[in-house]
């Protein structure tokens, strides 16, 4: 019951039923045609790889109706994902600038910390930062074992990540991570995880199939909203589910 509750809680969430929605808030589609004009000029200033266009969404792909305020979105048309570059097994060092497979994004997105094992020089992960590295706000997302496991990246945060093995949501327009996260673990995310996956989540991610991944984007007041609440409920879930282990 704990388990089926917080699955429910994320299920409505993302269909517009958790909170109200409000006029003066705006709608998705303003805040998505805002999200395509940053995104042009950041690729047009060289931030960003101009990315093949994505296809238009069809209503048959469409799996639940939403609010008029909010707007069904490709998730690769409003954050820029992206694999790190490659570091290779002789580069690993025992300390150092940490280096994040699956497994310690996963256990930083349950636990929030991973007793870390493997590091890279200072001088690599400098160099790496050439590249580009992974920024507060953006989303981190385990891409083998279990899949779509999220660790929000928060100031401070010095790391560099396995290539394939996880991947990044640049989060350059700001988009609350928060909802992207929750939106990652809610049961829609894990279903289209499952068609491309051979109807499992234990497979693989790419960033092909997950640039075309459904998302229901709402204002980004809202989206607020959204998670405040549910870090009002689901950690009484979390209780729910801790008593009934014991």
């Amino acid at each position: 019951f704990p388990e089926d509750m917080k699955k429910s809680l994320l299920q409505e969430a993302i269909k517009g039923k958790l909170v109200e929605q409000r006029k003066e808030e705006g709608t998705g589609t303003e805040l998505f045609d805002k999200i395509q004009k940053e995104k042009k000029e950041l690729i047009k200033e060289g931030k960003i790889k101009n990315q093949k266009s994505l296809p238009e969404i069809t209503e048959d792909e469409i799996p639940f109706e939403i609010p008029e305020t909010w707007k069904w979105v490709r998730l690769g048309n409003i954050v820029n994902i992206v694999s790190s570059r490659r570091v290779h097994q002789s580069d690993w060092k025992s300390e150092g600038i940490p280096f994040y497979r699956a497994r310690e994004i996963g256990k930083l997105s349950e636990n929030g910390y991973v007793d870390n094992e493997l590091f890279i020089s200072e001088e690599l992960f400098n160099k790496l930062s050439k590249s580009g590295i992974p920024q507060p706000g953006d989303l981190m997302i385990t891409a083998v074992g279990t899949l779509g496991k999220t660790y929000i990246v928060l100031e401070g945060d010095r790391f560099y990540y396995k290539d394939a093995s996880v991947i990044c949501f640049e989060n350059f327009a700001n988009i609350v991570s928060g909802y992207l996260k929750l939106a990652m673990q809610s049961e829609m995310m894990m279903n289209q995880v499952r068609s491309n996956s051979g109807g499992t989540t234990v497979a693989t991610l790419t960033i092909s199939r997950t640039s075309n991944y459904l998302l229901p984007l709402p204002p980004l007041a809202e989206q607020k909203r959204i998670v405040d609440r549910l870090e009002e409920l689901l950690p009484l879930c979390d209780k729910l589910i801790k008593n009934k282990e014991k």
